[in-house]
């Protein structure tokens, strides 16, 4: 690495699209499965993923469907949220906690027991609709590959 200096090599998230994939970087519409840090989805026919911003353990993205519309931001290195577990896990094993108004936002959270979170947004209430489709969601742990992933987020070293 001659010439280049240590301290202007920000570790960034990059996105990769993966050639089969009928997406352009950042955006991937379903059906097709994302898979962010930490946040593995799924999407249905109609559903489709905007990627936001990144950073070095986690990033945002929207997710729009019938559903409606919800901010996510995705953790691969965080703490269990705060709040009140809800009893029954989610379909994809996830622990999911009770809905809740933080400022101006709505807000449900779900937790691998591990690292991995997510954190669901919307300006409104939940609906069960977006209850049901964040049902789906798995995460996975920061480091796994978590396989068949047509748009990904990833870790990536930017020498400009």
């Amino acid at each position: 690495m001659t010439g280049v200096r240590p301290a202007l090599l920000p570790l960034a998230i990059g996105l990769v699209a993966i050639a089969t994939a009928p997406a352009i970087a950042g955006e991937l519409k379903g059906p097709g499965r994302f898979c962010g840090y930490s946040p593995i989805i799924d999407l249905k026919a109609g559903e489709r993923i905007v990627t936001l911003e990144g950073g070095i353990h986690g990033g945002t993205f929207r997710w729009e469907g019938a559903f409606g519309t919800l901010d996510v931001d995705g953790i691969g290195w965080a703490a269990e949220p705060r709040g009140r577990k809800i009893k029954a896990r989610t379909t994809g094993g996830q622990i999911r906690f009770a809905q809740k108004k933080v400022g101006d936002t709505y807000l449900v959270a779900i937790w691998n027991g591990r690292q991995g979170a997510a954190y669901f947004k919307s300006m409104a209430p939940l609906s069960t609709a977006q209850l049901t489709a964040i049902d789906r969601v798995i995460l996975f742990q920061e480091g796994e590959d978590p396989g068949r992933c047509d748009l990904k987020t990833i870790f990536s070293w930017d020498f400009e």
